[in-house]
């Protein structure tokens, strides 16, 4: 170059497919800190899905669904206790490399891919089932006008013989009809995966670009199937003087030096972790 200085150019894959901004849903940047950390909402209406949401932002969500779900295992992001595990696992090892190196204000980028919007879960097949049977036992009961008392008699006698023959057939037919809806979601929810399920990253198969196991993952989001892109950005940036300097500074003025992200990479590294562990599940 002109000035005769070396210069390191550090070139990385995408956390997401290049396609990502035709089916990605929503985006999170999270690092654990919370000044300032939440999307406004004149971002929101101006890049709908495309809007970078943040730490306040997920961490809202789910104290509302603790608060009114207190017994709830899926909140914020949901992949399951196994997935969990494995993605904290590998998370302490990569922020342990991270302290050692001395660096800061890196983030997990998450992308999250609706799989089944209108999906047909058991609970719905279940109340689907009771208001069909509902809707054959009444239909031959309605008529225009003010029914008769023949006809009132009628459906008492309707409604006796319901209730002798309906309880021992719903008891031997229940295991039949459980396996049907569990075969029904099952086979629902392997079609959808196959059908909806994002490509690889372009050119991943010429390139060998491969983010890991752990880098696209399966799971839940507010209750429905989705997938999750996931990975580690902006990982070079240095503790110095600059940034102790820095967090001084906002600590002078009021910040809380606890929650901004300028702290020291020991600090960062507990808070980041803290963090995820509490917001996915």
């Amino acid at each position: 170059l002109e000035d005769g200085e070396d210069h390191v150019f550090v070139v990385m894959n995408s956390v997401f497919p290049a396609e990502a901004s035709q089916f990605l849903s929503e985006r999170f940047d999270l690092k654990g800190s919370t000044v300032g950390r939440e999307c406004s909402e004149e971002e929101r209406l101006e890049k709908g899905s495309s809007a970078i949401l943040k730490d306040l932002d997920l961490a809202r969500e789910v104290e509302l669904v603790k608060r009114f779900e207190p017994k709830s295992k899926s909140f914020g992001i949901h992949i399951g206790p196994t997935a969990k595990a494995a993605l904290l696992s590998q998370l302490r090892r990569d922020v342990k490399f991270l302290v050692h190196c001395q660096v800061m204000d890196y983030s997990l980028l998450v992308g999250v891919v609706r799989m089944t919007p209108n999906s047909m879960d058991v609970a719905s097949l279940e109340a689907w089932e009771q208001s069909e049977w509902q809707e054959a036992r009444f239909s031959a009961l309605a008529a225009s006008g003010q029914p008769s008392e023949k006809k009132n008699s009628k459906r008492r006698g309707i409604d006796r013989l319901a209730a002798i023959f309906l309880p021992p057939i719903r008891i031997i037919s229940a295991p039949v009809l459980y396996a049907g809806r569990r075969l029904w979601s099952g086979a629902d929810s392997t079609v959808s995966t196959v059908l909806t399920r994002p490509l690889p990253y372009y050119g991943a198969q010429q390139t060998g670009v491969d983010g890991g196991s752990l880098s696209l993952v399966q799971g839940k989001r507010n209750g429905k199937q989705a997938l999750y892109y996931m990975g580690v950005i902006d990982f070079l940036q240095p503790w110095t003087r600059r940034k102790v300097l820095e967090r001084q500074l906002k600590g002078i003025v009021g910040y809380d030096v606890h929650a901004i992200s300028c702290v020291p990479p020991e600090e960062y590294a507990a808070r980041f972790l803290e963090f995820l562990e509490e917001h996915i599940s």
